[in-house]
C-alpha cells in the first residue's frame, strides 16, 4: 500500500482536517510501526510489481520527504508492507 493511500483514507474520513496535519499524523504512525519492526518501506513504480526495499537506516528519513506522501506518477513512490 502506498503512503499516499493513507492520506487518501484520511481525506475520506476527515475532510475538514488540513492536509499537513493528516501527513503529520500518518508520518508519526508509520514511523512508530517502522521502529517496532511491524512494517518495512519499499520504493516502487506504478504497476511495475517490483519493490526495492528501503534500508532500515534510511526509512525514517524517507518519511520526512514531502514527495513520500504525494500521489504516484511516473516517478518511484514509497509503499509499506507488514514485516
Amino acid at each position: 500500500m502506498g503512503l499516499y493511500e493513507i492520506v487518501w483514507s484520511l481525506n475520506t474520513q476527515y475532510p475538514d482536517v488540513s492536509h499537513d496535519l493528516k501527513i503529520a499524523a500518518a508520518c508519526a504512525i508509520v514511523a512508530d510501526l517502522l521502529k517496532e519492526g511491524q512494517v518495512a518501506l519499499y520504493r516502487t513504480v506504478w504497476a511495475s510489481n517490483r519493490y526495492e526495499p528501503v534500508p532500515a537506516k534510511d526509512a525514517l528519513g524517507a518519511l520526512g520527504a514531502p514527495a513520500a506522501w504525494e500521489d504516484p506518477s511516473d516517478q518511484p513512490y514509497l509503499c509499506y508492507a507488514a514485516a
